[in-house]
């Protein structure tokens, strides 16, 4: 083992000295790039590893973590701080769990922002004024809290107003709120998120509505036009957009299928159509009553008879006997009977009702316009027209109208549109194909190239021993005959007067080598 170490050292001394300065420069830098990476390694691996414990927007709460950190004797460090100003507190790995729990239970970080646990403690002779205020404030940062809490939104800040109750209703004054939003780069808020955030204060709010709400960004555009009013059926941008591309949709998807329908008969690109629709977008609530035919249900009867007696004096002659009181003369008496029947029917009648609720989206009416690449006559014109109303649902009722018409396309632009793609497409080919054959030459150069070094490479590699041997003993005759064509000899002939000449070459060439080898060869005989 010492003689192989002592050996080693001395190849190596060797080495070393017969080498220039370039490699010996190499050599050394390689070695110090080693060992600098070698002990950095060795460092990161017994330093412990960092993560992040919070990352604070606000230097205050910042602060306040830093002091309770060195409370505890936790090492830590600072982050490269954001572009947006943002602290990132680093502590070891395997204390960042217990930390931030600690940490929590004693109510850190809050956000920048007071919220609820400003009740936590009572303030000694703190009037009503005073309390009213610390709530709005307390409402204001859980408010900012949640906003924030959103993937979207970097910063937040909420304003609220509630005025004084007053002693009178029509006096009373409605309560007002201001949210200004910082989104994350590259972030945006759609318009249901606004009106979440609009909602979430709004039920937040005593006396607040949406339409007393305002929410901007930062670059003061107001985030909130699109939702107030919703309540009282007013359209946002929103959905006018909505219902346009709904539109669009709609006839676009009629055309093609008109269209698709046609050029299977007249060819592709020979049918043009266009659609215009009018779709209603209100929604309807109908309802219906009927009533049928009465029914007897049932009936009541009733009969009442009453008598009457009637008596009439008689008429007497004037004078004494008529006209004095008390005194009796000779009357008539009479009899009537009189019969009332009542008859009540009960009839019941048969009520049909009908509640519907017509959905938005339906067509009011319909514009159909067909063209046709050539001339048609009447007929042919008829039949489109049969075709086109089947295949659009045409109805004449609502005002549906539909025109047909045939006449020659001007196909210019696109005949010289087609020219003009086809030359490029020819000159693009003519471009690769004279890319393709330099290619192809410089490939087959270089392949010939390599195969000629390659051999000339194996011939300067072979033994001079080696160039003597030979497959089977030729004669002198054999070898310094020159008469016999190339072509009738056998592969291991050609083979062998290659080796023949080679000999000679290799004996005009080194002269000094050859009278070498035969020397060697008597001296091992």
């Amino acid at each position: 083992m010492k003689e192989y170490l002592l050996q080693l050292k001395t190849q190596s001394i060797e080495l070393w000295q017969k080498m220039n300065k370039i490699q010996k420069s190499v050599i050394v830098g390689s070695a110090a790039l080693l060992i600098v990476v070698l002990i950095l390694l060795t460092r990161s691996a017994t330093m412990p590893d960092y993560g992040a414990l919070f990352t604070l927007k606000d230097e205050q709460q910042a602060g306040q973590i830093v002091e309770k950190l060195n409370e505890k004797k936790i090492p830590f460090r600072f982050a490269d701080n954001g572009a947006d100003g943002t602290v990132t507190i680093m502590i070891p790995n395997k204390d960042i769990t217990q930390t931030r729990l600690e940490l929590a239970g004693e109510g850190m970080p809050t956000g920048g922002v007071v919220g609820f646990e400003s009740f936590d403690n009572t303030k000694f002779g703190e009037t009503d004024t005073d309390r009213r205020a610390r709530y709005l404030r307390a409402l204001q940062g859980e408010l900012t809290r949640t906003i924030e809490g959103m993937s979207e939104v970097d910063r937040a800040r909420v304003h609220i107003v509630q005025p004084e109750p007053s002693l009178f209703s029509e006096d009373q004054k409605s309560a007002t709120a201001a949210v200004m939003l910082k989104l994350k780069p590259n972030k945006t808020l759609e318009e249901s998120q606004v009106a979440g955030i609009a909602k979430l204060v709004t039920n937040s709010v005593e006396g607040l509505t949406e339409d007393n709400i305002t929410i901007v960004d930062i670059n003061g555009n107001v985030l909130s036009e699109n939702t107030s009013g919703s309540e009282s059926g007013a359209i946002s941008g929103k959905q006018v957009e909505v219902r346009q591309q709904y539109q669009k949709q709609y006839q676009s998807e009629l055309q093609d299928s008109v269209e698709s329908m046609l050029e299977k008969i007249w060819g592709p690109g020979k049918v043009v159509c266009r659609v215009s629709l009018d779709i209603d977008f209100d929604k309807i609530e109908q309802k219906r009553q009927e009533y049928g035919d009465a029914v007897p249900r049932s009936t009541e009867e009733s009969e009442k008879t009453s008598t009457t007696t009637n008596s009439t004096a008689a008429l007497g002659a004037p004078g004494t006997d008529s006209n004095i009181p008390g005194y009796e003369t000779a009357g008539e008496t009479g009899t009537s009977e009189t019969t009332e029947i009542h008859e009540i029917r009960n009839n019941e009648i048969n009520t049909y009702e009908e509640f519907r609720e017509v959905a938005p989206g339906g067509v009011k009416r319909m514009s159909v316009a067909v063209v046709i690449d050539r001339e048609i006559d009447a007929n042919q014109q008829k039949v489109v027209e049969d075709i086109v109303k089947s295949a659009a649902g045409f109805d004449t009722n609502r005002g549906d109208q539909l025109s047909v018409a045939g006449m020659p396309f001007n196909t210019e632009y696109q005949d010289e549109l087609s020219k003009q793609i086809a030359d490029a497409e020819q000159r693009q080919m003519y471009i690769y194909g004279g890319a393709a054959a330099l290619a192809a030459v410089v490939l087959i150069g270089v392949i010939v190239g390599s195969v000629v070094v390659m051999r000339r490479r194996k011939q300067d590699k072979v033994p001079l021993e080696d160039q003597f041997v030979i497959s089977r003993p030729l004669s002198i005759d054999e070898l310094e005959d020159n008469s016999i064509p190339e072509k009738d000899l056998t592969p291991e002939e050609k083979e062998q007067k290659r080796i023949k000449e080679r000999v000679e070459n290799v004996a005009k060439e080194q002269p000094d080598d050859i009278a070498q080898l035969l020397r060697t060869w008597l001296i091992e005989e």
